[in-house]
């Protein structure tokens, strides 16, 4: 350390007080404090001394803190890796965006197919239940009888049936809507890839006229 004519020990104390002195006292040595020259210049700063446990903390925290990032580049690598794939997919799959168009048409005209299925057959077991229920009505309920096992259980039959069909519906209605997502999203990327495409050929047309113009003056 170098020599001063005078210097000064700062510190704050347990009511928040600063302190300065020309000497330490051993218990404060262990704490934080300052070493300042008599018109307030720093000279040297110490950090409170750290318990066993302080430490213990610290370097599991800075262990957490180095997982974390590690985790986090790990998946950030396979993010861009798995959207390296799809651009190539993209590339090699389509070579205009009209083509896009036809897939999505294609692949949405299929799924449409299955929805309207789905809901002629959900109206006609709606249908089928109506008639037990009709007949449960003007048989027993009318006259203040019982339903019987038989008739509840074709009742119980087309109602579960229409349930189960009722949430394929909206499960295959979920997946037009993602699969029109997922091609608007390949659309919008497709037109990324071929400016960047188109620019990337420019520049290297340009790079190869550089050269030769620098051959040509050798």
């Amino acid at each position: 350390m170098p020599a001063y004519s005078a210097q000064l020990y700062r510190w704050v104390d347990e009511n928040g007080q600063i302190r300065y002195s020309d000497n330490i006292s051993s218990v404060q040595s262990k704490k934080a404090f300052q070493i300042v020259t008599p018109d307030g210049r720093v000279i040297s700063t110490k950090e409170a001394t750290k318990s066993p446990e302080q430490r213990r903390e610290e370097r599991a925290k800075k262990n957490r803190l180095a997982e974390e990032l590690r985790i986090k580049a790990e998946v950030d690598a396979r993010i861009a890796a798995m959207q390296q794939h799809h651009d190539n997919v993209l590339l090699m799959t389509f070579t205009n965006e009209d083509e896009i168009l036809t897939a999505q048409d294609e692949r949405l005209s299929v799924i449409d197919s299955v929805i309207q299925l789905l809901k002629k057959n959900i109206k006609t077991e709606q249908e089928k239940l109506l008639v037990e229920e009709k007949r449960a009505k003007a048989l027993y309920l009318d006259k203040n009888q019982t339903i019987p096992g038989g008739q509840a259980q074709k009742i119980e039959y087309f109602t579960e049936k229409i349930l189960t069909k009722q949430q394929h519906l909206s499960l295959k209605i979920e997946e037009r809507e993602k699969i029109k997502l997922q091609y608007i999203k390949d659309l919008i990327r497709y037109r990324e890839l071929t400016v960047l495409k188109k620019q990337k050929h420019i520049d290297e047309e340009a790079e190869k006229a550089r050269l030769k113009e620098e051959n040509f003056y050798k």
